[in-house]
């Protein structure tokens, strides 16, 4: 009897070790095995178009952005883990005055959020995404602002945060208008009254 109660209990106990590693905790959350060491990283850079280079940040004294121009942020999101991780998902939080013109995953229009998913990152594995979009209406700047772009990267319960910044500048109303209309319809009439003086007096009538 004694030793049935044993086995029962070696049985059950077997048991219970396979039920917990097939329903593992961590592999509900995207890990692929309980020893791995998890990481994931986000690295946020700024450039302007007409720049071949990505900057942490853009200073107004290299670069101030106007209306019409074109801004491209570059988004790497890396594991720097030992392990695989699952279905990550990154926000990228863009500033106002902006007209995207190409992104990945879809474009929040109330939030200014740009969205996408990873399905999986091996260990040491990045993957890089782009954004590039126009500066629009910047004549309800008062002045220069700095606009900061935040992205965020979530994956195995972790998540990782990085900024870019960058300044746009208040575009200037160009110098035409009823202004600009009137003062050359003055020249216009000095110029044909002064022909038809000159005229009178060449004739002398």
């Amino acid at each position: 009897m004694k030793h049935k109660i044993i086995n029962i209990s070696l049985a059950l106990g077997a048991m219970a070790v396979l039920f917990l590693s097939l329903f593992s905790p961590t592999k509900a959350f995207g890990y692929d095995d309980s020893n791995s060491t998890k990481n994931i990283s986000i690295d946020k850079k700024v450039r302007s178009v007409d720049d071949s280079q990505y900057y942490d940040n853009i200073e107004s004294s290299k670069k101030t952005f106007y209306e019409k121009d074109v801004v491209e942020f570059q988004v790497e999101v890396k594991n720097i883990g030992t392990g695989v991780i699952y279905n990550i998902n990154v926000k990228d939080m863009l500033p106002k005055y902006l007209s995207l013109i190409f992104y990945p995953g879809k474009f929040d229009n109330d939030q200014y959020i740009v969205e996408w998913n990873i399905d999986k990152l091996e260990a040491n594995e990045s993957k890089t995404y782009l954004i590039r979009a126009k500066i629009n209406d910047s004549t309800k700047l008062n002045v220069s602002t700095k606009q900061t772009n935040k992205a965020e990267a979530c994956g195995a319960g972790q998540c990782d945060v990085d900024t870019a910044s960058y300044f746009i500048g208040k575009a200037t109303v160009p110098a035409t208008g009823a202004s600009d209309i009137a003062v050359k319809t003055i020249l216009v009439t000095l110029l044909a009254v002064g022909g038809f003086s000159l005229r009178k007096f060449v004739r002398g009538y």
